[in-house]
């Protein structure tokens, strides 16, 4: 089975210590993704060590999705991995980066996955909730 690697930047226009600051808990997660929606089941903490156990909804169906941190470097990337993984996916490591940029904050996306799906159908699917992710992101700091 071939790792798809997916990647996806999005421009913040905050300082990187707010955009750090709201990525440090997963409670956040749960607000910027709409589809599929999430429910968390644990600590939400972005912390070493930590696995962040969530269940993701699609309708009245719902998966068990486990996701252990397994590095955090303050301010410039962590990395989470699948460990209970909703089907169809085999595995899942996701390093979420942050760079300065001015005054505002790139954050970088670069996901390595494992399906039994093609990789056109998770492209088109990671694509969309990544795009969703990036919009509701901008909306909460131009909020603030």
């Amino acid at each position: 089975m071939d790792t798809y690697i997916f990647t996806y930047e999005t421009t913040v226009d905050a300082p990187i210590e707010e955009v750090w600051s709201f990525f440090r808990t997963a409670e956040n997660l749960v607000k910027i993704t709409s589809f599929p929606t999430i429910t968390l089941h644990s600590d939400p903490e972005t912390r070493e060590g930590n696995t962040i156990r969530m269940k993701m909804g699609l309708g009245p169906v719902g998966s068990d999705w486990h996701s252990y941190i397994q590095e955090v470097k303050p301010h410039e990337y962590f990395v989470d991995v699948g460990v209970k993984l909703p089907f169809p996916l085999k595995s899942w490591r996701h390093t979420h980066s942050f760079v300065k940029r001015g005054d505002s904050t790139v954050m970088r996306d670069n996901v390595e996955i494992q399906s039994i799906l093609p990789t056109s159908i998770l492209r088109l699917a990671l694509h969309g909730m990544f795009r969703g992710r990036a919009d509701a992101v901008r909306r909460h700091f131009n909020r603030l």
